[in-house]
């Protein structure tokens, strides 16, 4: 997974308003500074929260996404610690204020509340988890059996989904088309399975591993998420 997405998943988010998303991480943040960046992708947001004084670490379980985010940190100077580490498998040598996993990162657990685990056993009391994911509506209206297609400059993706009902799970083929200096295309196709998780199973879980406090909000809001919300925050206290 990620093999050939690596290369262009910038460039496909690049419309996406990171400073805002980043600026309401931190407001949840607040005092909180040493941290974890789970599913962590090309490093934006770990850079970001490095940059406005962060002691956090990003970790992924693509060695191609993680190739590509030392190489943005290293572009702009800011010294990144990087690992090989899938959500599952999380861990650190000392106890952490936050652990953060965005950008659909559960959607793509088919049993979250192991990764909640690992997290509420990393984290201080004080701590927090803290992600999102696409909602049980733009999965199963918005994104089943659709297709989707975009161009951004020399390159043109084409992207398939299929709701497997039975599995709670769409399947995602994503087709790339890179023109190359000959004007010939070289053609490259990636396969990914996010699994459907409504915010109640998800609130379950979270309280089931031992979490306190768990709010639900919009994107980018401080309000609860509307019906037809199509990303959905978690904020999970271990303490409050």
């Amino acid at each position: 997974m990620y093999d050939a997405l690596a290369a262009y998943y910038d460039r496909f988010m690049s419309d996406v308003d990171y400073d805002a998303w980043i600026n309401y991480l931190k407001d949840i943040l607040g005092e909180r500074v040493r941290g974890r960046d789970v599913g962590c992708g090309t490093g934006r947001f770990t850079i970001a929260l490095k940059e406005a004084g962060y002691d956090v670490a990003g970790s992924d379980s693509s060695p191609e996404m993680l190739s590509v985010a030392a190489e943005n940190a290293r572009k702009k100077g800011v010294p990144v610690t990087f690992l090989l580490q899938s959500a599952e498998e999380l861990s650190d040598f000392a106890p952490l204020d936050f652990v953060i996993a965005q950008c659909d990162v559960v959607n793509y657990l088919k049993k979250p509340e192991i990764f909640f685990r690992k997290a509420y056993s990393s984290l201080k009391d004080s701590g927090i988890l803290m992600f999102d994911i696409s909602s049980e509506y733009k999965l199963t209206e918005i994104l089943s059996n659709n297709v989707f297609t975009e161009t951004r400059d020399d390159v043109t993706y084409i992207w398939e989904n299929e709701y497997v009902k039975k599995a709670r799970r769409v399947d995602m083929r994503l087709t790339f088309f890179r023109k190359n200096e000959n004007n010939y295309y070289s053609k490259s196709v990636e396969t990914q399975s996010q699994y459907v998780h409504s915010s109640s199973d998800i609130v379950k879980s979270l309280y089931d591993v031992g979490f306190r406090t768990v709010k639900t909000r919009g994107f980018l809001k401080k309000s609860p998420p509307s019906e037809k919300e199509q990303r959905i925050h978690f904020i999970a206290y271990k303490q409050e």
